[in-house]
């Protein structure tokens, strides 16, 4: 099979994903050995007697900046040395948000990111639930977006008591959330956000016609960073007299005082996935593995 063909090799950043699919696909596994030197800047050595294709994984958070110099690094050489079938699994792929320029003169880094990648030769990016609509479109021949919404179904069903509702925290989650409504056959509810232009105050709308008073809700995002906007939503939830409050999101940041907001804002559980080298100290999250549906990703797109 192809997949016994595959040479996975891992980056530092690397959050354990390549040895895990490595084990499912049962082909090899190296990981690169690092080093900083004591300037700052970085070494690496990889393996040079691989076989293709060759499957990158790695992870960019934190330490954004090295994590992306490392995958540079690496996808130079092995284009440099003449591989073609070259991969990348990137489950949290920073510098995803900035994907237009808003002010004249601000860098679209975003898109940079991924112009230097398609011009050093990478076939196929695997990214989970990346975070702009207007990047996978306009790189759709380069990216391949990993939509967790299986392991969110199945963490819903095995967890959270019915009477439940899903619910999207604004317009831009309201996809994501119907592609685990539809697997889980269940109501959803998209909650209109509006943002003060002066203040920056974020405020959330949710239908007044949707009773929420002892139904357990689970609001369903892509990213929780400072963790603003649930805190935010949870509290009216809590407001309104809704049951369990449970957040599932794809990656967990979790930036400055997340975890004390979130502990105080009424969530009963938050869930996120293992994309990124950081386990939140707090009894509060639990965290689920992305590993098979990046693999199925991969399957759908290497067996073409």
């Amino acid at each position: 099979m192809w997949c016994s063909r595959v040479h996975v090799i891992s980056l530092p950043s690397d959050p354990g994903i390549g040895e895990r699919l490595a084990s499912v696909m049962r082909c090899a596994h190296t990981s690169a050995w690092y080093k900083a030197f004591p300037d700052g800047e970085l070494y690496m050595r990889l393996p040079s007697r691989v076989s293709e294709p060759i499957i990158l994984t790695l992870t960019t958070y934190p330490e954004q900046n090295r994590s992306l110099m490392e995958l540079l690094f690496a996808v130079e050489y092995f284009n440099f040395k003449g591989f073609k079938e070259l991969y990348i699994v990137a489950p949290y792929l920073a510098y995803s948000r900035q994907d237009k320029e808003f002010l004249e003169g601000e860098v679209v880094s975003g898109r940079a990111l991924l112009r230097i990648l398609t011009g050093l030769g990478v076939r196929k990016l695997f990214v989970v639930d990346i975070h702009s609509d207007r990047l996978k479109e306009e790189f759709s021949n380069l990216v391949v977006n990993v939509v967790p919404a299986r392991t969110f179904a199945d963490y819903v069903r095995r967890a959270v008591r019915p009477p439940y509702v899903l619910l999207a925290p604004d317009m831009g989650a309201s996809k994501r959330v119907e592609a685990v409504a539809k697997l889980l056959e269940c109501n959803h509810v998209v909650v209109s956000k509006f943002r003060d232009r002066v203040t920056g105050e974020v405020t959330h709308q949710i239908p007044e016609e949707v009773n929420m008073k002892g139904v357990n809700v689970v609001i369903i995002d892509d990213i929780i960073s400072t963790g603003g906007t649930i805190v935010n939503l949870a509290k009216c939830l809590v407001e309104r007299g809704a049951g369990d409050v449970y957040v599932i999101a794809s990656h967990g940041l979790f930036v400055g005082d997340a975890l004390k907001r979130l502990s105080s804002s009424g969530v009963s559980r938050v869930v996120v996935l293992n994309t990124v080298n950081y386990r939140a100290p707090s009894d509060l999250v639990e965290y689920l593995d992305a590993t098979e549906e990046i693999l199925e990703s991969i399957r759908n797109t290497l067996e073409k």
